[in-house]
């Protein structure tokens, strides 16, 4: 499979061409995964999560305009979803002792990265965890981060280096 400029598939998708939604989904779905996976913590609701994003992407795929980075706008859909899930269970959930180890995602994962995943969470801070994800996974570039996070540059890139630098030191 090529890896074609995600700006061309997105306007593809917009103009009907559904068959490009492969491709889109292929470049973005690490980036979107872990981005729900920070918030959620549980392998599968994760994964639940990242097919109502896609879905919701579609639905709303005519109002994407292209000033704006793809993977921005769909990683914001997909916190959303995520925040909107967390709170939701927040609110509905008790925790009992004997259940924590099920409610904190305890479920095998099918991801290949699964062990490296856990122990960068075990490391990291949440905004590093995020900083990290956003940058490794997602490719996104260290000022397109500080934009979708609402954070000034210096920030993210201090995170980022501080991030790599406990990494190299722990793993």
């Amino acid at each position: 499979m090529a890896n074609k400029d995600i700006n061309e598939l997105v306007k593809q998708l917009q103009n009907g061409n559904i068959e490009v939604f492969d491709d889109i989904y292929y470049q973005t779905k690490n980036i979107v995964y872990y981005s729900i996976f920070i918030i959620l913590k549980d392998y599968q609701l994760s994964e639940d999560i990242m097919q109502d994003t896609y879905l919701k992407a579609l639905d709303k795929i005519h109002t994407y305009k292209p000033r704006a980075h793809f993977k921005s706008w769909i990683v914001t859909i997909a916190k959303n979803l995520a925040i909107n899930e967390f709170n939701r269970r927040k609110r509905e959930m008790l925790i009992d002792i004997s259940e924590q180890e099920y409610i904190l995602g305890s479920c095998a994962s099918t991801a290949e990265n699964e062990v490296l995943i856990s122990q960068i969470f075990t490391v990291l801070s949440d905004i590093e965890k995020e900083v990290v994800l956003l940058h490794v996974v997602g490719d996104l570039k260290h000022r397109e981060i500080a934009k979708l996070l609402n954070k000034p540059l210096g920030t993210i890139t201090w995170t980022y280096n501080k991030a790599i630098k406990k990494l190299k030191e722990k793993i």
